[in-house]
């Protein structure tokens, strides 16, 4: 199969997933591979596409998460079923942008306000570790550090709130949303200010103030976290 790569610049590899799962789909659908068969191993794979291990990783976690695919560790991917439900994360990346912009806003802020309230000590050492690997990042000016630590913030308030469904809905929403983080990274110190503003109101249970730092991080972050 002709490599992809030619179609895609650096800095889109949102895109790429999206052609190696669609890809993946056509082989599945059409016979290519079938229904409990093995795929090929991640070089092979990686070969065939034309892409990075990060690349087919991704994709086949989404197809996973589809039901088209089941990862066996220690042995291999299989072939579950030649069509699968689409799964939130699948949904996600088909979603317009304005569409996930106010998912998003609408999580984090019920997030924000429940984490206040219902937040233990626990919750609150690893926000701080991962607020502290943030701005590790944000100094060495580290855009792929910088994303996975604000990312694994955000998800740790979702656990905070105690609400399980709630939480895995966010953490599935995460897994997409730094994927179209990873291009948009700031290193701004408002953001950065704005983050410790809504780690202090979750401290202090103040869920409108954990609100209203959430609100301001979402309008000035445009498509970052």
């Amino acid at each position: 199969m002709a490599s992809i790569l030619g179609s895609f610049t650096t800095g889109q590899r949102r895109q790429l997933v999206d052609e190696v799962i669609q890809r993946l789909r056509e082989r599945i659908a059409s016979g290519g591979f079938p229904v409990g068969a093995k795929l090929p191993s991640e070089p092979l794979l990686m070969e065939q596409f034309g892409v990075g291990r990060s690349t087919i990783r991704e994709a086949v976690r989404v197809l996973a998460h589809a039901g088209l695919l089941d990862v066996r560790q220690g042995d291999g991917t299989y072939v579950r079923a030649a069509r699968g439900e689409a799964s939130l994360s699948h949904r996600l990346r088909e979603a317009i942008t304005d569409e996930v912009r106010e998912v998003r806003r609408a999580l984090e802020l019920e997030n924000g306000r429940l984490a206040a309230i219902r937040r233990d000590d626990d919750d609150l050492a690893l926000m701080a570790t991962l607020l502290a690997k943030r701005e590790e990042a944000r100094t060495r000016r580290d855009s792929g550090a910088l994303v996975e630590a604000d990312v694994a913030f955000h998800v740790a308030i979702a656990t905070a709130t105690k609400n399980t469904l709630l939480a895995d809905i966010y953490t599935d929403f995460a897994d997409v949303l730094q994927t179209s983080l990873s291009d948009y990274a700031t290193f701004s110190d408002t953001q950065a200010a704005l983050h410790r503003h809504l780690l202090d109101a979750i401290v202090r249970r103040d869920p409108d103030a954990a609100a209203s730092a959430t609100d301001q991080l979402l309008e000035r972050a445009g498509s970052a976290g």
